[in-house]
């Protein structure tokens, strides 16, 4: 049997557990034989022929972020980008890929039909998989969690909590604290902040009633004289349109650039809520890209060395065509599944998004079956109070 030679690239934003999926393939393949070479920025490094051989490369699977660089490319918007790519995946005489990303990146994949590959889900947004229900309107998770999604989550309730967030502030100046999530289209980082027990959250699959949310705030702070709002990026007002996102500078997946739902909202309450009380303590906060830095948590860490394991012993083995490697989550807990895109139409058949089973827009809080899902990824931290008022 011939030596088999892999490609490996991570495209889209870095996640923390990236380099653990990386090293462990590296390990892997020295183990079995096969020959691994790493692709820089992404789909970029394919289109244009650079990449390193990983044999020779030292990789720490505790260090975020990516050794191989990334990029946000769409093959279909770069002339020639899926002729270069597959010219190079020829001349380099290449058996197969590992490809890591999110929606964006994850979909050049499907230009690639005849070439086998494994692909690995890692986003923030943890939108990368569906929800599937049955007539009993029971419903299964396919991909119960992205990589790098259970560190982000640990973060933000962490952020907002008075634990060793900003509640501690929040209490103690009487403030309103509108904080900022990561997620364009999907609400699952923001929904998880409900793990630090913020008092509502602003996701972008339902819009935002403005008029009765005010209400809503005003009653609670007059209750608590505190409060923490979580608004994602992408969340929109009730007439559809972004809190905040500029249209005419969209990548090349076509999305705008958000600019700050945190800013927009605060300033929005700031200015109403002044004719009840002094405003100056209503202040938005933005953590960006805090949320994807640094270390992998024990999980990440965790799946992200058995994911890279499982990605090369599939191409080893001669795959047959494109799969995605998700993570299912069973009776005995979570285990890998490879799931065939030949069943999908596209990515957007494999593309998941927050829904009233998980969170109520009424409230703007998560639901019972919400924190179930959640606390299976990231730990609830205590809900704790000063005693006082």
């Amino acid at each position: 049997m011939s030596k088999r030679k892999i490609g490996i690239l991570t495209g889209g934003g870095d996640v923390p557990p990236l380099n653990a999926v990386i090293a462990s393939a590296r390990k892997a393949s020295l183990k079995n034989g096969t020959e691994l070479i790493g692709f820089l920025h992404g789909w970029s490094g394919l289109i244009e022929g650079r990449y390193v051989e990983l044999s020779k490369i030292n990789i720490d699977p505790l260090i975020g972020g990516t050794i191989l660089k990334s990029s946000r490319v769409s093959l279909e918007k770069v002339p020639d980008g899926v002729k270069k790519a597959k010219e190079n995946f020829k001349k380099l005489d290449l058996d197969g890929l590992i490809v890591i990303g999110g929606e964006d990146t994850l979909s050049n994949s499907f230009n690639f039909s005849d070439i086998p590959q494994v692909l690995i889900s890692k986003t923030i947004d943890n939108d990368v998989g569906m929800i599937r229900f049955d007539r009993n309107d029971s419903f299964e998770i396919v991909n119960y969690f992205t990589l790098g999604f259970p560190t982000a989550a640990r973060k933000i309730s962490s952020f907002v909590s008075l634990k060793e967030g900003l509640r501690t502030t929040a209490y103690s100046h009487e403030r309103i604290i509108v904080v900022e999530s990561m997620g364009m289209h999907a609400g699952w980082l923001a929904l998880s902040s409900s793990l630090g027990h913020p008092d509502y959250i602003v996701i972008p699959e339902f819009p935002l009633e403005y008029n009765r949310f005010l209400e809503m705030v005003l009653r609670r702070y007059r209750e608590k004289k505190n409060l923490i709002v979580v608004v994602a990026e992408g969340a929109k007002f009730g007439d559809g349109s972004h809190m905040s996102a500029d249209e005419n500078e969209k990548d090349d997946f076509g999305h705008p650039r958000f600019k700050g739902s945190a800013d927009t909202l605060a300033k929005k309450l700031k200015e109403d809520l002044k004719k009840y009380f002094d405003t100056r303590n209503v202040n938005a906060v933005n953590p960006s890209y805090l949320y994807r830095s640094g270390a992998p948590c024990d999980l990440d860490m965790q799946w992200g060395d058995k994911l890279g394991k499982e990605a090369i012993r599939l191409n080893s083995e001669g795959l047959g065509g494109t799969v995605v490697l998700t993570i299912q989550k069973g009776e005995r807990g979570f285990s890998m599944a490879p799931y065939s895109i030949s069943k999908l139409n596209g990515i957007k058949d494999f593309h998941r998004f927050v829904d009233r089973r998980f969170y109520d827009p009424d409230g703007y809080s998560v639901t019972e079956e919400g924190r179930r899902y959640l606390v299976e990824i990231a730990p609830e931290i205590p809900e704790q109070d000063y005693g006082l008022m």
